[in-house]
């Protein structure tokens, strides 16, 4: 898998002294995200809904606990924790926070606005502010791939980016593509 430079000093590290001292900014040094999606396709939970929000879902306890598990040992040692956001879900306003090694970007981090999620998940990535594409492929073809933001208007839903690169939605127990962030 390929992975690009998406921002630099955008990350609120979850510990300030992650690289051993306390940081000047409190910021993780280098965001990546995979350049396309993982060859498995993974639903955000097994039910449609999006309770609980990002914190609740079963896709990022899949993250956590077994993708992160079969990356080299050498990129395990060096990802750093970082502090995301994402609303509670069930239409909630509420913003919540989650201390995450790897994560899922949500909408306004992409497309540096929200259509279909609520105000105050982050801030856009340096890489989509310049313009690159938002397609991604599953196996070569242009896919759907998930964010971690929960649909704002109704609990059933999680956001999307469509296979052509626009904001959506879908059903989270949709099988879509993953492309995953990280720190370091």
């Amino acid at each position: 898998y390929a992975f690009v430079i998406i921002g630099f000093n955008h990350d609120t590290l979850a510990s300030a002294t992650a690289y051993g001292s306390a940081t000047a900014t409190g910021k993780a040094g280098i965001s990546l995200q995979m350049k396309d999606c993982l060859n498995t396709t993974y639903q955000m939970n097994s039910s449609n809904t999006n309770s609980g929000g990002w914190g609740n879902c079963a896709l990022r306890t899949t993250l956590q606990n077994t993708i992160k598990g079969q990356l080299p040992s050498a990129w395990q040692s060096i990802i750093k924790t970082v502090t995301k956001k994402a609303s509670a879900g069930s239409t909630s306003s509420t913003i919540s926070s989650y201390s995450d090694t790897l994560f899922l970007l949500a909408e306004v981090e992409i497309f540096g606005s929200t259509t279909y999620s609520a105000v105050g998940e982050g801030d856009q990535y340096a890489w989509y502010k310049a313009g690159n594409s938002k397609v991604k492929k599953v196996n070569g073809s242009a896919n759907f791939w998930w964010e971690r933001s929960p649909f704002a208007t109704g609990s059933s839903y999680f956001c999307i980016v469509y296979s052509a690169g626009n904001a959506s939605s879908s059903y989270a127990n949709g099988s879509f593509g993953v492309a995953f962030g990280f720190c370091v």
